[in-house]
């Protein structure tokens, strides 16, 4: 069996065992045993701490993370909260199987049956891009049209959440936006998924932030392009869920492409906010921090941390461990930008419209899209000559 839909094939059901079997080596999943009962953690300033109940390896973290006990008598409770979204917050594969809309389909029917070495050819004669967490991305051409495509090769093991990746791939096929990275297929080769969309020449925002200084003329034509992305993508009922600089492709004609649907949540009839904690830490919105119900506004937010990295140079907070950044981010007032003195008032008003620690006060997609600071922004042609300097340093 050497296809993706054949991989996981269902045996047997019992009462309480149901047995798959993954080339040809068996996995029974039983139910639970063994519990542990949970902590119960409570504010408790009569303690060294300031909690009683603290596990072992909360104390660590705040301890190492600098948190004084004055912080736990002042934000106690958000701490908890904190705390816990540091240590894991929800089930993101149960939420994916929940987040299932019109628009998802399973893996099985998204598989294109065409050998991915036929139209690109073997991993050894492709160009490796990048390498993360899920998998490796290479360059490669389709023999078939000539299309220079990006190829991401996921390696699936008997633990890869194959929801995720379904629904991953479910929310591209279904996107069409110019500022959308263009999915083109998925194929499987033995025990890898091969991912292909368009590729983009221009790599990532965030390398051009290493050489250059964005003037603001420039960051609201990238805040646009963004913004017309989301603005597509919630108007389809989804939230993209980790907007930053890492997750903007740029075309060889200055094109501006939102990318990575790995944490895209599609909102349903019957339940129009997420509670699950997902995103990059450093530009999460507080109230996933919090753990509180939330909707599109997320994005906002963390376009708004985005434009501050856009002008900065890098995310407020980056400098910090990730908890005590998620701490600060959901007790202290929103972030500003560090030299104000240097950019205008439509820019700063812009950010206060996405950077509002209330979501109801946040503006949306589309306000943003015709706020004075987005439309004084020209086209992104300028791009070009940009990425040109950069390759050349």
């Amino acid at each position: 069996m050497n296809k993706l839909s054949q991989l996981f094939k269902k045996k047997k059901k019992d009462d309480e065992v149901i047995q798959y079997s993954i080339e040809g080596e068996d996995i029974e999943i039983s139910s639970p045993d063994n519990f542990e009962k949970g902590v119960h953690v409570t504010v408790d300033m009569s303690t060294s701490t300031g909690f009683s109940g603290l596990p072992a390896e909360w104390e660590v973290l705040l301890k190492s993370n600098n948190i004084t006990k004055d912080e736990v008598g002042q934000h106690g409770q958000d701490l908890i909260q904190v705390l816990t979204t540091y240590q894991g917050g929800a089930d993101r594969s149960q939420e994916v199987k929940q987040a299932g809309g019109p628009t998802s389909r399973k893996l099985a029917q998204l598989l294109d049956p065409t050998d991915p070495v036929e139209l690109f050819g073997a991993t050894a004669d492709l160009m490796r891009l990048d390498e993360g967490s899920s998998g490796t991305v290479y360059k490669g051409i389709h023999r078939k049209t000539g299309d220079v495509c990006a190829i991401k090769i996921i390696q699936l093991k008997a633990d890869t959440k194959l929801d995720a990746i379904e629904n991953e791939i479910s929310v591209m096929y279904s996107c069409n936006h110019d500022n959308i990275v263009k999915y083109i297929g998925s194929f499987s080769r033995g025990q890898d998924l091969w991912i292909v969309m368009e590729y983009l020449k221009g790599g990532k925002l965030t390398d051009l932030l290493l050489t250059t200084q964005l003037t603001e003329r420039e960051i609201a034509s990238i805040c646009r392009e963004v913004l017309q992305a989301l603005s597509y993508l919630h108007k389809n009922a989804r939230i993209h869920r980790d907007i930053k600089s890492d997750n903007i492709l740029i075309g060889v004609s200055g094109e501006i492409k939102l990318a990575d649907f790995g944490f895209c949540a599609e909102l349903g009839d019957n339940k129009d906010k997420r509670k699950s904690v997902v995103g990059t830490p450093y530009w999460m919105a507080p109230e996933v921090i919090r753990g509180v119900e939330y909707d599109t506004k997320v994005d906002l937010w963390s376009l708004g941390i985005m434009a501050l990295e856009l002008a900065d140079g890098e995310p407020p907070l980056l400098d910090l461990p990730p908890l005590r950044a998620l701490f600060l981010i959901a007790t202290q007032p929103p972030p500003t930008l560090r030299e104000p003195e240097k950019w205008s008032e439509e820019f700063k008003d812009f950010l206060q419209n996405c950077l509002s620690k209330s979501p109801q006060k946040r503006a949306s997609a589309d306000e943003l899209l015709s706020h004075p600071f987005i439309t004084k922004g020209g086209d992104t042609a300028w791009l070009v000559s940009l990425m040109q300097t950069v390759k050349e340093q």
